[in-house]
């Protein structure tokens, strides 16, 4: 039994390059996602290609990955790691010492495989997860190929502006000894202790940074573009992902 498609607005036809000419180039579609995304995804829809922003996103991250373990103090790092995910609480104060060391020698590895293997896999499967919910609740004819392209051109248009808000703010500071997914504080949680409020309430507020409402409007243009919907009806389908993966993140800090 299908499953009835939601309504939609008409959208114009995507934008492509026009019959005989090249689509635009790697820099133009870059620019064109930040000062005008939903036009410019349009394009990427009609002439969907993934290979150069994927490579371009792990060389950025590999990049800021190597400058990162160069500066940073790495049992610094490791024990601030400990210490936030509550690890010490659990095991006595003279084993303290000993994780701290098992993670210095673990870091430059997990480090490593972040951007190299864990994020290339990661966007491949939630584009495959997100083509499974266009495909079977809108009932588009999204292919794979769209759908790890949205993906790709949507996170390296994000982690391009958060690498160089990242690495602006540890420069004026002038500490690299910190958990980078710590430095950027665009959501109600900087604005309360951690310690003052629940473990999950903290998560939650957490998850409602400026920057994941950002990812989340280019994934909706983005899928827009390749299912044929309004960029407020796609939406709908990336926010009920946000919100299921904000749920499970807040049962984690719950049990842990």
């Amino acid at each position: 039994m299908s499953t009835p498609s939601p309504s939609v607005e008409p959208l114009p036809p995507a934008v492509g390059a026009p019959p005989g000419e090249a689509s635009p180039g790697f820099f133009a579609r870059l620019v064109g996602l930040y000062v005008a995304p939903i036009e410019t995804f349009r394009g990427i829809a009609a002439h969907p290609t993934f290979l150069a922003p994927l490579l371009a996103i792990i060389l950025m991250n590999s990049a800021f990955t190597f400058v990162w373990l160069r500066k940073a103090d790495h049992a610094e790092v490791a024990r601030a790691q400990m210490e936030d995910a509550g690890v010490f609480d659990r095991v006595p104060p003279e084993k303290h010492a000993e994780i701290v060391e098992r993670q210095v020698r673990l870091m430059p590895t997990f480090a490593w495989l972040g951007p190299t293997v864990i994020l290339p896999v990661m966007l491949a499967v939630l584009a495959g997860l997100f083509l499974f919910v266009y495909r079977f609740f809108y009932e588009s004819e999204t292919t794979f190929r769209q759908s790890l392209a949205v993906m790709a051109w949507a996170h390296l248009t994000f982690y391009l502006l958060a690498t160089v808000l990242l690495v602006l703010v540890l420069t004026l500071k002038g500490e690299w000894s910190v958990d980078p997914r710590n430095v950027i504080q665009a959501s109600p949680a900087a604005l309360v202790e951690k310690s003052a409020v629940p473990k999950p309430v903290h998560s939650l507020l957490d998850s409602l940074d400026l920057m994941s409402f950002w990812l989340i409007f280019l994934l909706s243009a983005g899928y827009a573009a390749a299912s044929r919907r309004s960029v407020g009806s796609a939406a709908a389908g990336v926010v009920a992902l946000w919100g299921i993966y904000v749920l499970l993140k807040v049962a984690l800090a719950a049990v842990f």
